[in-house]
């Protein structure tokens, strides 16, 4: 039984490794994602993400401010001053959703600092309890949390 056992872990590896090879030929392999945020609002924006929002800094310069919410390894977002040596941003709007522990701690405790909230918590039927900031440049930050999905919803997960 263990023998067979360990034959079909190693077929389903080897099915795996075959699937990850064929993926790695037809799409790109991400290490990370770093949404890049343009701005005139240096100071203003490392303010708000530091101090506010209590990001870490994970690079800190006058041409690129790195912040990620948490320890080396975690999800980063970077913002950059506007120059001709810089990517040029794309005109459209931006969310960027943070999933936390609680959407309701933390909006208690941005609404206790003083941060303007422009979207009140709200339950979302396809599983998400969520509130609305906006840091210095406009962009929107959802904090968000999972909660169960609406039957009509839970499908549609992957």
């Amino acid at each position: 039984m263990a023998l067979a056992d360990g034959q079909r872990a190693r077929g389903r590896k080897l099915i795996m490794q075959a699937q990850a090879n064929t993926q790695s030929v037809s799409s790109i392999q991400t290490q990370s994602i770093i949404p890049c945020i343009s701005t005139t609002k240096m100071r203003e924006t490392r303010a708000f993400w530091i101090d506010r929002l209590g990001f870490e800094l994970s690079y800190d310069h006058e041409h690129y401010l790195g912040v990620r919410g948490g320890a080396k390894g975690a999800p980063e977002i970077g913002f950059m001053p506007s120059s001709p040596e810089a990517p040029q941003p794309i005109a459209g709007g931006l969310n960027l959703c943070l999933r936390v522990a609680s959407a309701d701690a933390e909006h208690e405790r941005l609404r206790s600092q003083g941060v303007a909230i422009f979207a009140p918590l709200t339950d979302y039927p396809w599983g998400m309890r969520a509130f609305v900031v906006k840091d210095p440049n406009g962009v929107a930050v959802t904090i968000t949390h999972p909660i169960p999905a609406a039957v009509e919803f839970e499908a549609c997960a992957r």
